[in-house]
């Protein structure tokens, strides 16, 4: 059993979790991006067409934050916005082709960093620590659901 002055698994996931943004952060910004627009792109490229609303939900923004971040992306000419044919008040989201290249190197980037907080660690002990993760999560997603 871990005492309090041992790492325990909040503290740990918690400095893990900030020292990964930070690298990200600091690994992003020669593209002028944030990590939310970077996640945001992220998402869009594997559900495309999405609403802006779900979007949103997925990144735990509200309305006015997505839609500042997606005014900026637009601006840019990463993203596109387009109403809903069956409900015009409904936005969907559409990635742009000009957005393809960054997001590739971006993913380049995102390897890197997951390889660097992974080294040391054999195959194994990777796969191991996403398991255990993938677990914890789990139990917490029930207990959540389940409350």
């Amino acid at each position: 059993m871990l005492s309090k002055k041992d790492n325990t698994l909040g503290t740990l996931v918690h400095e893990v979790a900030h020292l990964l943004r930070t690298h990200i952060d600091r690994r992003v910004e020669p593209y002028n991006l944030t990590r939310a627009k970077w996640l945001a792109l992220g998402v869009l490229d594997r559900r495309e067409g999405i609403t802006q609303t779900e979007l949103a939900d997925y990144l735990e923004l509200d309305k006015s934050t997505i839609g500042r971040l997606l005014d900026r992306l637009e601006e840019r000419g990463f993203i596109r916005r387009e109403k809903d044919p069956d409900d015009r008040r409904i936005l969907r989201v559409f990635i742009a082709e000009t957005a393809h290249p960054v997001l590739s190197e971006l993913e380049q980037v995102a390897d890197d960093v997951r390889q660097q907080a992974l080294s040391g660690l054999s195959k194994a002990e990777q796969t191991q620590l996403l398991t255990l993760l993938g677990k914890v999560k789990a139990n917490l997603v029930s207990v959540r659901e389940n409350s």
